[in-house]
């Protein structure tokens, strides 16, 4: 389905969640991917990928944009401009909300300024199915990079978030990727492919959205129907060689 299709089928959807403009940006976090569509008094339109840096968590957040001529700059982000931004959660949420320019800050790259608009942010899931909070231990091997030790904390038939630490390789959103689950047996092959549909720092670590291939679902099914709940998290209930299940505490 082309993208736009995709989006107009998620603006259909029932479960959109209102939120206030500066709960969207808060949720995008910083080091996301953003989409920034910007309105010019005469009807203009100018889009481009943008990072999200950050928010001051009331009025204002900030994006890096990628190297504009000083014609488009004049032209396309002066002060007052309206500004609509579309970006995707780790939680794996499409996230949209609107703004205004306030100026542009030029340093060894270019910051856009956005004052928030209270009313018109959304969030849309684009993980229908039920999510459980875990905690699982596991490997992710992609092409062109070392292994990185990762926790999976929440999970669904389609897809899981998982996080990992920031002092290693960054990860790029749309990689294919394949998770493996640390401490099981031999015989026991829980590997999930997919690719990683979200990217963004919290602290210091880096939380991902990763959705499933359609072969991945059936071990994710597997996975979410041999969880047990400690009285937090859901974790895995694994079979020792005597056939007797215990938790894994990893």
């Amino acid at each position: 389905m082309p993208r736009q299709e995709q989006l107009n089928a998620i603006e259909q959807q029932d479960d959109v969640i209102a939120l206030s403009g500066s709960q969207a940006a808060l949720k995008l976090g910083s080091a996301a991917l953003v989409r920034m569509h910007v309105h010019t008094p005469m009807k203009g339109l100018f889009r481009f990928n943008a990072i999200m840096l950050g928010t001051d968590g009331k009025r204002y957040c900030y994006t890096q944009i990628p190297s504009l001529s000083a014609q488009q700059k004049g032209q396309y982000l002066n002060p007052g401009f309206q500004v609509r931004l579309h970006g995707v959660a780790a939680d794996g949420s499409l996230v949209r909300f609107s703004g205004k320019v306030q100026g542009v800050l030029e340093s060894h790259c270019s910051i856009v300024c956005i004052e928030l608009l209270r009313e018109g942010a959304t969030a849309t899931p684009l993980r229908q199915d039920k999510r459980f909070p875990v905690a699982l231990s596991a490997t992710l091997a992609t092409e062109g990079m070392s292994k990185i030790e990762v926790e999976i904390r929440d999970l669904s038939v389609g897809g899981c978030l998982f996080a990992y630490r920031s002092m290693g390789a960054k990860l790029a959103p749309e990689k294919k990727a394949t998770l493996s689950l640390n401490h099981l047996a031999p015989n026991q092959d829980l590997t999930l492919n997919g690719s990683i549909l979200s990217h963004r720092l919290l602290g210091d670590d880096y939380l991902c959205g990763f959705q499933f291939d359609d072969r991945s679902k059936a071990h994710s099914t597997w996975l979410i129907t041999n969880l047990a709940f400690d009285g937090t998290y859901y974790r895995l209930a694994v079979t020792n060689n005597k056939g007797e299940t215990s938790l894994n505490w990893s």
